[in-house]
Parts: C-alpha cells; structure tokens; sequence
C-alpha cells in the first residue's frame, strides 16, 4: 500500500522567495567610465545623464557620481571585494570618516571617493589613464 506524500507549498516556494529576497537585497551592475566597466552597488544611483569624459593627447579621464542610501563601510568592502576579484590592485586607502581608495590595472587608475552628504551616502568614482 502507497501512502501519498504532497510537499507543502512552503517547501516549493520558500527556495523561490528567498533567491528573490537575495537578489533585491545586494548586487550590482555597471557602469562604463572612460572606457573601463566598473562595478556599482545596487541602491546607488548616477546623478546626471552620463559620466564627464575627456581625452587629450593619449590620455583619458573620466569621472561619474551616484547617491543611495548605502552605508559608506559597505561600499568600502564592496569595492575591496569587487575590484580585487576583477584584478585591479589596491594602491592606496584612506579611511577618515568618508573613504578614498585608489587601485591600478594595466596602464589605468580608478579612484574610488565615498562620503556623506546630509543623509546621502554619495560615490564618485574616477578614471585615468593612457591608452587602451
């Protein structure tokens, strides 16, 4: 004799809610800035249109903010997190109640500038370089 066993709907849809919860709640995407893909945490948004880009003889910077409500040491460990696994290296770390990170690949520099403005968290992140 068979018994019947029927799953819970909690047991199929609990997995399904909690991948959704996960996704909303972290993450990220990009953003390109003079030329160079760069990660931003979900929850900053880019202020202005697009980021401000020049290139003069050979070199190239750029430059884009965003605002969130993001606590300034969660976007310091993002980025030391993000930018090591994307194989730029860490060349310099200012930590003074906003933070300044800078970190280099190939011929390029990204500075990483983190603040509180009011209740904002803002980001400015910074490219420069030669080449591409």
């Amino acid at each position: 004799m068979h018994s019947k066993t029927t799953l819970s709907p909690l047991f199929i849809y609990a997995p399904i809610l909690f991948s959704l919860l996960a996704i909303s709640c972290g993450g990220s995407y990009e953003e390109t800035i003079a030329g160079v893909k760069l990660p931003v945490p979900k929850g900053m948004n880019r202020t202005g249109d697009k980021p401000v880009e020049i290139s003069l003889f050979g070199f190239g910077a750029g430059q884009a903010t965003f605002r969130g409500d993001i606590e300034p040491e969660k976007i310091v460990e993002f980025y030391k997190k993000e930018m090591a696994a994307r194989g730029w290296q860490p060349s310099m770390k200012l930590q003074s109640g906003g933070a300044m990170l800078a970190y280099t690949k190939e011929n390029k520099t990204v500075l990483v500038a983190i603040g509180k403005e009011k209740t904002d968290t803002v980001l400015n992140l910074t490219v420069g370089g030669t080449g591409g």
